[in-house]
């Protein structure tokens, strides 16, 4: 008898404290989202006459990328450009659209032409994305309708028409703009026009990324602000000027 008063006595306490147990399990630990699936590289058609065409070189730039802007949501980034002069002795600045802003991928030109790592970039008045015949992945372009402001810009319209880099012929002769300075047409090429100096257009373009997120994209400067300004509005350009000091107005769209 008293052997089953103990276990009536130790079932009753197990069921009571159980009754009174009120923490919560422990929580599963949280994985890291899974980046997006980015396009594969593909081969860079007219690569050996691209070299010649851009002056690719081998020596990797050691312009400067920094973020200027405070605008909630907007980035406004700073792209050293200038790659040792008129005649450029260093490689393109490359970089990457992130969350954080615009980062650097240190590559040089030629490497570039294998490299996915890549989304843009910058030497002198000349901006290139990274597909097509500029290199290997799948960045793709579409210029917004004249006089679209970059504010009006709040998703991406399914009538525009996105491409890749096709700055040459199918016999690899390169395609010059009217107002190119002999450069070969980008596709971001219209965001200067050329008469004693160049002024900003205003043209926003919006950039589809290798993870398909879009980017909606305004260059702002190629000369410093003030020099930029007085460019604009007269066509002349006071010295020194900064060119090849690029800012650039950017941000991610829903």
């Amino acid at each position: 008898m008293k052997n089953c008063l103990w276990k009536t006595t130790l079932l009753t306490l197990s069921l009571t404290l159980a009754a009174c147990d009120t923490s919560e399990p422990e929580p599963e630990p949280q994985q890291p989202p899974a980046e997006a699936p980015r396009c594969e590289a593909s081969p860079v058609r007219c690569a050996e006459q691209g070299i010649d065409a851009l002056n690719l070189l081998t020596t990797v730039s050691t312009g400067e990328l920094r973020e200027e802007g405070t605008t909630p949501g907007e980035f406004h980034t700073y792209v050293d450009a200038r790659a040792g002069g008129t005649s450029p002795k260093q490689s393109y600045t490359y970089a990457r659209f992130t969350p954080q802003g615009l980062g650097r991928v240190e590559v040089d030109d030629q490497a570039a032409l294998a490299s996915t790592d890549w989304d843009i970039a910058f030497r002198r008045y000349n901006i290139r994305v990274n597909s097509g015949v500029s290199g290997p992945s799948c960045i793709a372009v579409a210029q917004t309708p004249e006089g679209t402001t970059f504010d009006s810009v709040k998703a991406v319209d399914s009538t525009w028409e996105f491409r890749t880099e096709n700055y040459f012929t199918d016999s690899c002769e390169v395609i010059s703009g009217e107002a190119s300075l002999g450069s070969p047409e980008t596709l971001l090429g219209g965001f200067w026009t050329y008469q004693a100096c160049l002024a900003m257009t205003g043209d926003v373009f919006v950039v589809r990324l290798a993870d398909g997120r879009h980017v909606k994209l305004e260059v702002t400067h190629y000369y410093d602000p003030a020099p930029q300004q007085t460019c604009n509005q007269t066509g002349e350009v006071p010295q020194p000027s900064g060119a090849a000091q690029i800012r650039v107005r950017w941000a991610f769209l829903p």
